[in-house]
Order: C-alpha cells, then structure tokens, then sequence
C-alpha cells in the first residue's frame, strides 16, 4: 500500500534520509498531492533557490505519482475541518487538504508535522525532522 508522503517528510527524502527512505519502501510507492508539491515549491521560491536547483526540485517531484483532486477529497476537507473546528482545534488549511488526501485515498500519511495527531481518523508516521 502506498504512503502520502507531507512537506517535511518529502524534504527529509530528497535528502536521503533513511528513516524516511525505509518508509517509503514499505508503503511503496510513495506519493505525493497537489497541497504538498504547491507547499513544496513555495519553500523553494521563497528560499530563492538558483535556476537549476529549482529545475531539480522540479524533476524530484515529478518523479512522484500525484493524487487528483476530487470532490471526494472536497469532501473529506470539509469533514475534517468541520470536526476539529468543533473541538477548538484550528489548523494551516493546507494540513486539512493534505490529510483529505490520505483519507480519501485510505493510506498512511508520513509527515514531520505533529499537527495530524488531531486525526483519528489518520493513519500517520510521525518522522522527527531533527537527526
């Protein structure tokens, strides 16, 4: 069963980090959604990154297969979001999409962010971004 692998995670792979890498490979393939590509890149524009590093963030993402956007993934944000607003609990909005995502498509999220913690509903691999 494949895993979506969140912003940080992906980072921590692009880098080769094992713990990620050894992820991967057991929820093989990885993949990625819109939210974490658009999260992903804005890092990299914001970091003013070089032409050619940017081309390559752009190749690396590429290389994942990437969940389409559904009104099922439309569905389960407003769930999501709905649920913990309820309970007080107020997340970035890219979070709630991302974990749509993994919802949607019933795999585990491995994630560098303990905000998907708030998720029952989640399957996730907490990777801590220190080594």
């Amino acid at each position: 069963m494949p895993a979506l692998i969140d912003t940080g995670a992906l980072e921590l792979l692009r880098r080769r980090d094992r713990r990620v890498e050894t992820l991967a490979l057991q929820h093989y393939p990885p993949v990625i959604c819109p939210h974490v590509a658009g999260e992903f890149l804005f890092g990299q524009l914001h970091a003013r990154v070089s032409d050619r590093a940017l081309a390559e963030v752009e190749a690396f993402l590429g290389s994942f297969e990437s969940l389409p956007l559904s009104s099922a993934t439309c569905e389960a944000y407003a769930k999501v979001r709905a649920k913990l607003k309820a309970s007080g609990i107020t997340l970035p909005d890219p979070d709630y999409w991302i974990a749509a995502h993994a919802i949607e498509a019933r795999i585990p999220l491995v994630t560098t962010d303990r905000d998907f913690r708030h998720m029952p509903e989640l399957s996730v691999h907490y990777i801590s971004p220190a080594v």
